[in-house]
């Protein structure tokens, strides 16, 4: 076959290749079990908080919105 022919029979037959091209898979899609834990904090997976929260000593009270039954006022 000419080389002509041969480009515009491969034109016509393979044209719908070219019209939708797929994403790239993102990156370590394709690896197989659990990354480690220090392979999570380097691709940013896991935040590493070198500050704990500061917790609270003890609880504090509730404010109390509403007097309690006893002390309501009779009208």
């Amino acid at each position: 076959i000419p080389e002509e022919e041969r480009e515009k029979k491969l034109a016509t037959c393979s044209r719908h290749r070219f019209c939708y091209i797929p994403p790239n898979p993102p990156e370590n899609f394709w690896e197989v079990g659990f990354p480690s834990n220090q392979s999570c904090v380097v691709r940013g997976y896991i935040k590493e908080d070198l500050d704990p929260c500061p917790c609270p000593k003890s609880r504090q009270p509730y404010n109390a919105m509403f007097s309690p039954k006893g002390k309501e006022q009779k009208t």
